[in-house]
């Protein structure tokens, strides 16, 4: 009982910390962010080094911070003078210690400038309210604080108590978005321009676009680097738990067992905006209605979720410490140093062609030193975190919902059960079980899957393992000192934690304990749950929804129809494409997306960039580009009019669905109504896209002018939205439905370590086979009913008679037998 207490206890002092960027409660209990819990300062050298980092940030911000407050007054500010009334409100170091702590944050997350700024600005007003109501109520204040941190209530009551108690002693502050991001960018400037530790820099995002972000400097990856990345400022907002999350009871009880400040956790994470381009006011009604449903199976679903126990991968985590303490560089890793400039041409003064060469080759350095930057502030901070809780005998993850009832771990930084491969090879399940009669096939299946052997039958793949026994059996032995077989995987990280299980299995054969998650992954989702709604043979067929020797592949199907028309098109376009460059990778972007309305704009970018990274992968093995020196852009523009063409073709009928839920979404938006519909379990679920206008304010930054542009919500439903969001949502929130119908299902199975990743499927080796079965069960259980007239149903109800009237009926079905679903061996694979 005594371990159990000692457990809360330090999980509550985990909450504590996690929750800092409020900034009141911190300087509450600590008037400087270097002081020790008894607010003794404390011998620099015994500091931590994140507060090492705050003091060395704080300090000289704050200062200039009050030089710039004091040439406000005196009227030297201009347009800033709005911002500096709130700043007269805060001392210079809590302004500092919050614009600091915004940046390490935002840095790490690659937010725009625009979302740093308005982050800071809201965080500077959050501390700005508690100071005034500490002001006019100092016993209420006190009372709040215990009350926030002590006890456990609803995250929505408590904020809307909240903000009425700050109202009622006018202490409530309500501004402008525009204005908080002024307030934001002033406090930016002064951090930058005082400690060297951050830049503004105009740099590509994952479109290629060029935007503003705040980045750190070397000066912040050099003491990172010293201090080992074990920094306070790089702690996420949330983290995991090292007690079993609180159960989930209500929209509001639930996951941690505290919600502090302003930062209040809640079971389905609606936007204050209702949704993308969505309104407050809809959202709170929204809320208002599921609060009064029956979500008892929802929250079944999650809880068993976030009951599984996870612990760190100590052995891979000492991996990745030592490659990243050798440079990085390998396995996905990014180098930890930047690469060079270019040498400068010795005639570049009187060579215009030379110095426009340099540029160029300059320029592409410089673009990939400042992406790699970022990328290593994530990898520095996963590696604090598994070190923080390797010693943990089992971690656990809280989890929510998204509007669409899709499931999400809450901690989002770092690592956790949905990460990327590093994050996910990081973690294993604390509870492991002997792997069983079946278990090493379903681990070999694993393993080539890794390798991107999953286009084969499972006797192939099995087959592939013991081809490669020998360099499985090295990686495993010798990850950094053999032939390094497991980088060449898909997934090199999890490759290896796979690696190093099989080798346990050889060794221990029936009895090896393993800790391993064998996911099992949808073959589009999207277009297997569109093929069950509609009973569609074909569409079944082709994402194996019925049984089939092999695993069918639709991507490649896409791709084979792409190539025919192609090769038949005499147009010049045409031509790069010719002799099989159509490859199932350039297709399964397009293909993939198209059931969430991928438009033909979208399916060109998304080949565009699929050949920059195929072509920069072929550069690295000194090979040609792919399209053989073809202009990549025109070459995508050309080939996403086939690809959308030949995606329509195959899965005609998702089409056709498609289609109709936005004639559907069309009629409802006319008639002014937001469209909702029931899942099966019983989540209510709300789609309210609001107009939206751009408004474009100027910020003032180091004497440069920058043009931000702002989302302003209109009162009226954004058609073009509503019409355009409705298929992806409806298929999201099915395939939502199913995954939390495998969890409980699960439950029932007495299978208690389960990773989910919405289309993806694991647990224990020893219980693949039962989760396999399981799967197939949920899904036809699922599309036994209607769903589709149960949607028509729904929405005809919400209208008045005019405009119910104008909704088409459901599209007809085919004759697919679901029960051909419990035999598929391929549905999840």
């Amino acid at each position: 009982m005594s371990d159990a207490r000692e457990l809360i206890r330090r999980q509550l002092v985990l909450e504590d910390e996690a929750h800092t960027l409020g900034a009141a409660r911190y300087r509450q209990t600590r008037p400087m962010p270097w002081k020790d819990e008894t607010g003794l300062a404390d011998e620099e050298a015994n500091l931590p080094p994140g507060q090492q980092l705050i003091k060395f940030a704080t300090e000289p911000t704050a200062a200039l911070i009050a030089e710039r407050v004091e040439a406000a007054r005196e009227g030297a500010a201009g347009r800033r003078l709005s911002a500096v009334k709130w700043l007269e409100l805060a001392s210079p170091e809590e302004v500092a210690y919050i614009a600091a702590r915004v940046a390490v944050n935002s840095a790490a997350r690659v937010d725009s400038f625009q979302t740093t700024a308005a982050l800071a600005g809201d965080a500077i007003i959050n501390h700005v309210e508690m100071l005034l109501f500490q002001e006019k109520n100092p016993a209420g204040y006190v009372g709040l604080i215990r009350a926030n941190y002590r006890r456990t209530r609803g995250s929505a009551k408590r904020k809307e108590a909240l903000r009425k108690l700050l109202a009622n002693e006018e202490a409530r502050i309500a501004i402008p978005k525009a204005e908080k991001i002024q307030l934001g960018a002033f406090a930016l400037e002064a951090l930058v321009d005082a400690t060297g530790l951050f830049s503004l820099d105009r740099v590509p995002d994952h479109r290629g676009d060029r935007v503003y972000r705040i980045q750190p400097t070397e000066a912040v990856e050099a003491w990172l680097e010293k201090q080992h990345a074990r920094c306070e400022l790089l702690e996420p907002l949330h983290m995991p738990m090292i007690v079993r999350p609180k159960r989930w009871r209500s929209l509001t009880v639930g996951g941690y067992l505290t919600s502090p400040g302003h930062n209040p956790t809640a079971f389905i994470k609606a936007p204050r905006n209702g949704g993308p381009g969505g309104d407050a006011a809809a959202t709170r009604d929204y809320l208002r209605q599921l609060a009064n449903q029956d979500l008892s199976e929802v929250y079944k679903a999650v809880n068993h979720i976030q009951e599984t126990a996870w612990a760190i991968n100590k052995p891979i985590l000492a991996i990745v410490r030592e490659v990243w303490d050798s440079g990085g560089s390998l396995a996905g890793l990014p180098p930890r140093l930047d690469k060079p400039l270019p040498a400068r041409p010795h005639d570049i003064d009187t060579n215009e062609e030379a110095l426009a060469i340099w540029k160029r080759d300059a320029a592409r350095v410089y673009e990939e030193n400042a992406a790699n930057r970022s990328q290593r502030f994530g990898v520095q901070q996963r590696l604090w975190m598994a070190e923080r809780f390797a010693n943990e005998d089992a971690i656990w993850f809280p989890h929510s919902l998204d509007f669409r009832g899709r499931v999400y771990p809450t901690p989002a930084v770092g690592f956790s059960p949905q990460s990327d491969d590093l994050g996910k090879a990081l973690l294993k399940f604390a509870v492991g079980k002997p792997v069983g009669p079946t278990g090493g096939y379903w681990l070999a299946i694993h393993l080539a899957n890794l390798f991107g052997v999953d286009k084969v039958s499972f006797g192939e793949r099995v087959e592939w393992v013991g081809e490669h026994a020998a360099q499985i059996i090295d990686s495993a032995l010798n990850p950094l000192d053999g032939e390094r077989f497991w980088t060449t995987a898909d997934s090199p990280w999890m490759a290896l934690a796979a690696c190093m299980e099989y080798v346990g299995f050889l060794d221990q054969g029936e009895d090896f304990i393993s800790h391993l998650p064998i996911p099992l992954d949808g073959s589009n989702s999207g277009l297997q749950h569109f093929s069950a709604l509609l009973r569609d043979p074909e569409g079944a067929a082709a994402v194996n929804l019925v049984p089939s020797g092999e695993p069918q592949d639709v991507y490649s199907v896409v791709a084979e129809r792409a190539q025919a028309v192609v090769d038949a098109d005499d147009d010049p376009d045409a031509a790069p494409w010719k002799n099989g460059k159509v490859t199932r990778k350039v297709s399964k972007r397009p293909t993939m997306t198209y059931v969430y309305s991928a438009t033909r704009f979208g399916m060109q970018d998304m080949v565009w960039q699929t050949l920059q990274e195929i072509d920069a992968a072929n550069a690295a093995r000194g090979e040609q580009p792919h399209l053989e020196g073809a202009d990549n852009y025109e070459a995508a523009r050309y080939l996403s009019h086939v690809l959308y063409g030949a995606i329509g073709n195959v899965v005609s009928a998702a089409q056709g669905a498609m289609d109709w839920l936005r004639e559907v979404a069309k009629v409802a938006s006319d008639a002014g109504q937001a469209i909702q519909w029931t899942a099966p379990d019983g989540l209510l679920v709300r789609q309210s896209y609001r107009n939206v206008y751009g408004k474009r304010i100027k910020v003032h930054w180091q004497g440069r002018r920058l043009q931000v542009t702002l989302a302003v919500l209109g009162s009226a439903l954004d058609t073009r939205g509503q019409t355009n969001g409705i298929a992806p949502n409806f298929v999201h929130s099915l395939d939502a439905a199913h995954l939390r119908a495998v969890a409980r299902a699960a439950k029932r199975a007495g299978i208690d370590s389960l990773a989910v990743i919405h289309d993806s499927f694991g647990t224990h080796v020893a219980d693949t086979d039962k989760l396999v079965r399981l799967l197939r069960d949920t899904f036809v259980a699922q599309y036994e009913d209607d769903i589709l007239m149960d949607f028509y149903n729904e929405v005809v109800a919400q209208l008045p008679p005019a405009w119910a009237r104008e909704v088409p009926p459901p599209p007809q079905k085919g004759d697919l037998d679901l029960n051909e679903v419990r035999h598929s061996s391929y549905l999840f694979a």
